[in-house]
């Protein structure tokens, strides 16, 4: 109880501070706009921020120099002092409670901003229209454009303003009884504010984590927060938040059963907002003490508070209704306007395509024209000399034609020549390596019958060495390759591409099989035994994946083939 009351005298000695910090910047700007020498843009800058000044402290006054800075630089054709003064009558209208004027004024300067590239004056244009969305109780489509500034202010990187948002919306999260939540945004709003050493918007969170708190019955948390809210208040002469936090502070004391300090908290509370005729803190006091005179035993005096709190909230209801049908036909007035727009810009599009095409359709008429009757003067005048030229050329292209097909026929002639030549070539050098293999393979039988017999000496072993050494020589493969290359240029190397896993010994028997040699005449020429070289032949299919009814030379005939 101590501690309760120490915060609140504390609350009314900042009440009576009259250096406050809003003062003493309306009186500085007041000073330099009767006093400098200003320019008229300048004028409009100082009006502008006279009005944004006055929100906290006096609306009227705020419309006022809001409207002097409007027509100031509407003479002067200033855009962006008409974009802020805008700003600032949107403000001012709702916090007289006119929705439709509010709206109307923000969203103008929200345009007006994103015409001029300012895309922090059309954020805070936006997150403004929130503010007038969430007090008409429109909560959906408030958090809808919270969301939205949120969006805009962080990619500005403006921490400041982030976290007024977060403040609202965390406003809106305690009407929905989303406490968890709200309490998230809310602890992010105030650190970010004492970061930022922005006052108002401490008091403001604290004002809404102190209501949190007791809609979630921790009192300490809510007692903390409410006197923090109520010193700072008092400090920067923010008369609704000092007002607000004062009706929460009597609140917080008729839930501990502090009914004295309650009733008197409450009491004041409730003559200065009927004396400012702020209907919503009435309401809220009123209540207040409805349910302090219950919790006293006092039913009859809360049964007639309760009357008057019946009335006013029923009067506020209606206020409210007016107020969303107004909102309402402004969104609706808003959507037919921008559809018109749309249209207008439409029809302004075509018509403008009409017109460029219509200018480019006679550019393109006369220049056609020019052209047709050049090209048909130029035409008749160069129609016997082209008909020369193309007898000439058809003389000429004539003898071109037979000296062309000669050529070719005689190319085609060497061609075939050198191709049969060295088909011959390949055919003479394959029947010499059949012979000579054949010749070897014969001489070693007769060694073999020679050693048989036991006649044999060592010469004849040298010899039958020397033969076997000579039937597989390289150079002979070698010499054999570059003859069968000459004729079969590509066959080696389509065979290798698309079969890559054939080997050295497989390729040699592929040449031999295109070559059309059988089984015998391939086990010469390789050194092998027939048995063997039909092995390698077997070997060489299942590689190449060829079906039991293919041919090994019809699958070779058909890859040289293929292109």
């Amino acid at each position: 109880m101590k501690r309760a009351l120490l915060f609140l005298l504390v609350s009314f000695l900042f009440l009576g501070n009259v250096l406050s910090q809003s003062l003493q910047e309306i009186n500085e700007l007041m000073n330099e706009l009767e006093f400098g020498k200003n320019t008229p843009i300048e004028e409009v800058d100082i009006l502008n921020k006279l009005g944004y000044a006055y929100w906290v402290v006096d609306s009227q006054k705020s419309l006022e120099f809001g409207e002097k800075a409007l027509s100031l630089a509407s003479e002067e054709k200033y855009d962006s002092g008409i974009a802020m003064a805008k700003r600032v009558l949107g403000v001012a209208f709702w916090t007289q409670g006119q929705p439709r004027k509010a709206l109307e004024n923000l969203n103008e300067s929200r345009l007006l901003f994103e015409q001029l590239g300012d895309k922090e004056g059309a954020a805070n244009a936006l997150m403004n229209s929130g503010m007038v969305y969430a007090d008409i109780e429109e909560y959906p489509k408030a958090m809808d454009i919270y969301n939205e500034a949120i969006e805009s202010f962080s990619l500005l990187d403006l921490s400041g303003r982030i976290a007024t948002t977060f403040t609202k919306i965390g406003t809106v999260l305690i009407e929905q009884k989303r406490l968890e939540e709200a309490k998230e945004y809310l602890a992010n709003a105030l650190k970010m504010h004492s970061e930022n050493n922005f006052e108002y918007g401490q008091a403001e969170a604290h004002n809404r984590l102190g209501r949190l708190h007791l809609d979630l019955d921790e009192m300490e948390l809510a007692s903390y927060h409410l006197a923090r809210a109520t010193e700072i208040s008092s400090k920067i002469d923010d008369d609704d938040g000092l007002l607000s936090s004062n009706i929460q502070m009597g609140r917080l004391y008729r839930l501990r059963g502090q009914f004295t300090e309650a009733d008197r908290v409450l009491s004041k509370s409730y003559q200065q907002a009927n004396n400012r005729q702020l209907r919503r803190y009435k309401l809220i006091a009123l209540r207040e003490l409805k349910l302090l005179r219950k919790d006293e035993g006092r039913l009859e005096e809360a049964l007639e508070l309760y009357s008057q709190f019946i009335l006013l909230k029923d009067s506020i209801f209606n206020a409210t209704k007016s107020k969303q049908i107004a909102a309402l036909e402004f969104d609706n007035e808003l959507d037919q306007k921008q559809k018109e727009i749309a249209l207008l810009r439409e029809n302004d599009k075509v018509k403008d395509l009409t017109n460029l095409l219509l200018s480019l359709g006679l550019i393109a008429i006369s220049v056609i024209g020019f052209l047709m009757f050049r090209h048909q003067k130029l035409k008749n005048d160069k129609n016997k000399e082209l008909m020369a030229q193309q007898q000439e050329l058809m003389i000429s292209q004539e003898e071109l034609g037979k000296t062309e097909l000669e050529n070719a026929h005689l190319k085609e002639k060497e061609l075939k020549q050198a191709l049969d030549f060295k088909n011959r070539e390949l055919t003479s050098y394959t029947l010499n390596f059949v012979q000579k293999n054949q010749l070897l393979t014969q001489l070693e039988q007769q060694i073999d019958e020679i050693q048989e017999e036991g006649n044999a000496s060592k010469k004849l072993a040298e010899l039958k060495r020397t033969i076997r050494s000579n039937t597989n020589m390289d150079k002979d493969w070698q010499d054999f390759r570059r003859f069968f290359e000459e004729v079969h240029s590509t066959f080696i190397s389509r065979l290798n591409d698309k079969h890559p896993e054939v080997s050295s010994s497989d390729l040699k028997i592929a040449a031999l099989v295109r070559l059309n040699l059988n089984i015998k005449e391939s086990a010469s020429i390789l050194g092998i035994s027939p048995e063997s070289a039909k092995t390698a032949r077997y070997r060489l299919r299942k590689k190449i994946g060829l079906q039991p009814e293919q041919e090994l030379l019809d699958y070779f005939l058909q890859l040289e083939r293929e292109k």
